[in-house]
């Protein structure tokens, strides 16, 4: 199992999505196809906002669809953090149902 301490990548109130956009593609995108599990861990996060959640999590969930959902896991959330997440996953979800129905 993979496992992204938050709070360590990004402080304890992330916010700018770029730069979440840019771990992404650099970090997590690799790793799904070498990782078993990946595990965000949030614990220490106090506050985000949804530019960042959405750079972080909504692109997995585009690309990859609901099947990403038995390799995830996420770790010391917040009730806060717990709904930017689920908004982040459902967005990732609307998408690639979008994407693949116009195919």
């Amino acid at each position: 199992m993979q496992t992204y301490h938050i709070s360590e990548e990004f402080g304890t109130s992330p916010s700018d999505g770029a730069v979440a956009y840019a771990f992404r593609v650099a970090n997590i995108d690799p790793c799904l196809s070498l990782c078993e599990s990946i595990e965000f861990d949030f614990t220490g996060v106090r506050i985000a906002n949804s530019s960042f959640m959405n750079a972080l999590i909504s692109g997995l969930f585009e690309q990859h669809g609901s099947s990403l959902l038995s390799n995830l896991s996420f770790r010391g959330c917040l009730p806060t953090i717990q709904v930017l997440i689920q908004a982040a996953v459902d967005l990732g979800m609307v998408k690639h149902e979008e994407r693949f129905a116009a195919k």
